[in-house]
């Protein structure tokens, strides 16, 4: 898969200090290219409490190495199944150990790229949008009390900017030792843009205007306007974007993404 790519972060218009994270890596080993793909990843530290700057970070760069690891799986999705649960338990670990650090936490959410795939694993309230045909997915579901209230029908979507359970999250990383992510697949075509951010983005600037401004300019220029347009709006958060614009898909490396096992095989022929 050939994609352009880029990020952006910022500590908003308030905060004295920036707990978001994100990182990325595109292997440009052909072979790892090829059995790993690409990986993209957002982090947002949980403002107010202690060390959000460090869960954050910890938690991107754990699950980054962690997916690329020779000792873990060589398939896509289990891979990035034990890169959560890695990234869970290292966040964990250093609250616990260092009393500075106790009850830090982060949202965490990746999005690996390959054949022509999108596989997607998610604790928190950052998103994830795909954008084709001039239309926008969110992919994503927000793990926050508000959420469950409008999932419920108990908060209409329209009155979920203002509640005051907004920014109360039902799943975070690191605080407990188990994590229970949200996993999805979804398909990618040549066109595609994935828009990856934090609440503090989209809190601030409507899906139609992120549509907008992904859909008008490169990724690099887009993050750019669209983080100047937080600014302008006095955003009281941290403000992080990342962009990837899907220029090429390869259905051979599909095929071998999802090449089925000798069990499977042996089910399908019965079938």
């Amino acid at each position: 898969m050939l994609v352009q790519a880029a990020a952006q972060t910022n500590k908003g218009s308030v905060r004295a200090n920036n707990e978001d994270a994100v990182g990325s890596v595109q292997p440009t080993d052909p072979a790892e290219r090829g059995r790993k793909g690409l990986l993209f990843v957002v982090a947002d530290g949980l403002g107010g409490l202690n060390a959000g700057e460090v869960a954050s970070a910890t938690a991107v760069t754990t699950l980054l190495e962690e997916y690329y690891s020779p000792s873990n799986a060589g398939r896509i999705e289990p891979a990035l199944r034990q890169a959560m649960q890695r990234a869970n338990l290292r966040v964990h670990d250093l609250a616990q150990k260092n009393p500075e650090q106790r009850g830090m936490g982060t949202t965490l959410t990746a999005l690996a790229l390959a054949g022509s795939t999108a596989y997607i694993a998610h604790v928190g309230d950052t998103r994830i949008y795909r954008l084709r045909n001039k239309g926008m997915t969110q992919l994503t579901s927000d793990h926050s009390e508000v959420a469950e209230l409008v999932r419920m029908r108990i908060v209409k979507p329209e009155n979920a900017a203002q509640h005051p359970s907004r920014n109360v999250l039902t799943r975070t990383v690191g605080h407990h030792l188990m994590l229970r992510p949200d996993f999805a697949r979804e398909n990618v075509q040549p066109d595609d843009i994935f828009v990856m951010c934090c609440d503090g983005v989209w809190s601030k600037v409507e899906d139609e205007e992120l549509c907008a401004m992904a859909s008008k300019y490169e990724p690099e220029d887009a993050c750019r306007r669209i983080i100047d347009m937080c600014l302008d709006r006095h955003c009281d958060d941290n403000v992080t974007v990342q962009i990837i614009r899907v220029l090429e898909t390869d259905q051979a490396a599909q095929q071998a993404h999802h090449r089925p096992t000798l069990f499977g095989s042996i089910i399908d022929r019965l079938r």
